[in-house]
């Protein structure tokens, strides 16, 4: 089978030298120095991603992605970028744009590679593929069938992160916000309410039941809560998001958990197979490895 082909659009030469040398024997992989060299490109050659910069000379990321997605709308896209995601959702959600990610220092090469391999094949879920093969497990897994098996679970995975890592942060509290969407937001009835109260002691059907792991590697630990309602579309979670940045959800609790969620871990990943399965993915690096800004990565399956 043919490999996959990456077009990387950056204007910093040394960007794309190092994209070029890392990904070259895992993709096809091309390089445009400006959105309209991108543009080009893309009238003579079929490339299945483009994984552009924000801000370029001419024509921005943001805009090329626009256009690409108008003119060959089967090319998957993602932006790559050193400046404040947050000020790119809206785009996002406008746009079909499932992943932002962010120029880290240094460059998490290892991410990128799976944010790019996952948008092309979908093969998202499972905390497994987040961790690094060569010293990854997953330590943990629970099936959860009731609230009060959630609160034990909770527990459970808070003193496995104290006895591994020294300290839980606020590990607890992101568990918390993410089983209580599972067994409380994503079950519903015929009618689309809500089929369980939110804080009461809940027998969840089979089909409802949670899923629950926990795993670590040599330079992260990470949490997955998995659903079988798959309630969650990438434009409701993006817009949730994005009334939190802007204020306008200040006064409400849409979106609040997930907002939450993601400015207290270092990477939240959500995955949806719409109708069958949502889940949330949470990591954070040990001794802030990668800095950079919080990104943007829900997978639409």
């Amino acid at each position: 089978m043919a490999p996959y082909k990456v077009l990387f659009v950056d204007d910093e030469d040394y960007i794309r030298s190092m994209l070029t040398a890392y990904f070259s024997d895992k993709f096809d992989t091309g390089t445009a120095a400006c959105a309209a060299d991108a543009l080009e490109v893309l009238g003579r050659e079929r490339y299945d991603i483009v994984v552009s910069d924000v801000n370029m000379p001419g024509m921005n990321g943001p805009d090329l992605l626009a256009e690409v997605h108008k003119l060959h709308p089967g090319v998957k896209a993602a932006l790559l970028t050193s400046s404040n995601i947050d000020e790119y959702v809206t785009f996002a959600r406008e746009n079909a744009v499932n992943s932002i990610i962010p120029k880290t220092v240094p460059f998490n090469f290892a991410e990128i590679e799976r944010i790019i391999l996952g948008l092309l094949t979908g093969e998202v879920f499972g905390l497994a593929r987040y961790l690094r093969p060569e010293d990854g497990s997953v330590a943990a897994k629970f099936c959860i069938k009731s609230s009060s098996e959630a609160q034990a679970a909770r527990e459970r995975v808070v003193d496995e992160v104290i006895a591994k890592f020294g300290s839980s942060g606020d590990t607890g509290l992101v568990l918390d916000e993410i089983l209580m969407n599972a067994i409380y937001h994503a079950p519903s009835l015929a009618d689309g309410s809500k089929k369980y109260m939110q804080y009461s002691d809940v027998e969840l059907e089979e089909s409802e039941y949670v899923y629950l792991e926990f795993g670590y590697d040599s330079e992260k630990y990470g949490i997955s809560v998995l659903d079988k309602c798959g309630a969650l579309t990438r434009e409701v979670i993006l817009g949730k998001i994005e009334r939190q940045i802007t204020g306008e959800g200040y006064m409400d609790d849409s979106g609040r958990g997930l907002h939450m969620c993601r400015l207290f871990t270092d990477r939240l990943i959500v995955n949806i197979e719409q109708g069958k399965r949502t889940e949330v993915v949470v990591m954070n690096f040990l001794n802030n490895k990668y800095s950079g800004y919080k990104p943007i990565y829900i997978n639409e399956i």
